[in-house]
């Protein structure tokens, strides 16, 4: 079945009945395509499943263009004031080789884009933190390396990994100096900041349903943007033990400068691809906090992953892109 499928490929392309987005990802390489003809989107949006590319995707104003890049496994999508929007897949892995077909791509120059990861995460249980708050975050920190495992009192336990694997000659324990093993991004002060002031007006939405899971949690504040760092890990996890952990991990990779405020599954595979070409200053990460990583007082972590998780996706999303919103309006008034 694959021979077939190849050689109807190779037929397709021989007989040049082929469109732009029906390019091999070689032929497409090896295109010629002049500087003046390049796409330069001011922005690109990352998001990683249905509902959050969804929350995009039914503003109308993104069907001015459409650019089907290989290694995407949805088109870019972008309006007129050259703003786009993708989705990645989820995962560190799914959300690298987005970015870097992004980045790679001969129709494309980045040079000077911002990109930015807006999504729906994992909350803390903090009376501040309501469900529906956003995260603009400071750092993006890696959950998966060092050492996980069980003690011998049997406790969930973390060790940080060696520093001569992770961390530049001279300067162990610093894990933000090895540009080629980056466990810990720290976001450009000077981005940051302006998202910051961008949103510090914006009215962010609330829902009777994350009112009652508030209230079930002791949260008591409204919904609002703050400022955190967000850990990336491809694992479902829940529980005190791995929220300590997670504390633990961003504590030791910051030298205690952030804060474990969020947690989700993309922002490090993107901003590890964009280090590597140099441009992870133009990286934001903007999280809506759908969910708190602890059981509700009286439950168990295993009765939550028999009965689900308690959400306020929808929130979370709506949320995200309104913070989104407000920052990108921002910059497009820089660039005007």
């Amino acid at each position: 079945m694959f021979v077939k499928k190849n050689a109807v490929w190779k037929n397709m392309l021989l007989c040049g009945a082929v469109g732009f987005s029906w390019i091999t990802p070689l032929a497409y390489a090896q295109a010629a395509i002049p500087a003046a003809a390049k796409m330069r989107p001011k922005v690109i949006v990352l998001t990683a499943f249905p509902p959050e590319w969804q929350a995009w995707t039914v503003k109308k104003s993104f069907q001015h263009q459409v650019l089907h890049v290989p290694g995407l496994i949805k088109p870019l999508i972008c309006d007129s004031k050259g703003v786009c929007v993708t989705e990645t897949g989820e995962g560190e892995i799914n959300a690298a080789v987005t970015v870097t077909s992004l980045v790679k791509d001969v129709a494309l120059d980045l040079k000077k884009t911002i990109f930015i990861r807006s999504g729906i995460a994992g909350g803390v249980d903090d009376e501040n933190s309501a469900l529906g708050s956003v995260y603009i975050n400071n750092w993006v920190i890696s959950w998966a390396f060092g050492h996980h495992y069980l003690s011998d009192q049997k406790q969930l336990a973390w060790s940080p990994p060696g520093c001569a694997d992770y961390a530049a000659p001279g300067h162990c324990g610093n894990y933000t100096r090895n540009i080629m093993e980056n466990l810990a991004y720290k976001i450009n002060p000077a981005l940051l900041n302006m998202a910051v002031n961008a949103s510090a007006h914006v009215v962010l939405e609330n829902s009777t349903k994350a009112k009652k899971l508030d209230k079930i949690f002791a949260i008591s504040a409204a919904p609002k943007v703050m400022v955190g760092a967000t850990i990336t890990g491809n694992d479902f996890w829940i529980g005190k033990a791995n929220q300590i952990i997670a504390e633990q991990i961003v504590r030791r990779y910051t030298h205690g400068e952030a804060k474990y405020t969020n947690t989700a599954m993309e922002d490090l595979g993107d901003v590890a691809v964009l280090s590597r070409f140099g441009l992870a200053d133009h990286y934001l990460s903007i999280r809506g906090i759908s969910d708190v990583d602890v059981p509700p007082p009286g439950k168990t972590e295993e009765e939550i992953w028999k009965t689900g998780d308690l959400y306020a996706s929808a929130l979370a999303e709506r949320n995200a892109v309104i913070v989104t919103e407000a920052v990108i309006a921002h910059l497009l008034k820089g660039t005007a």
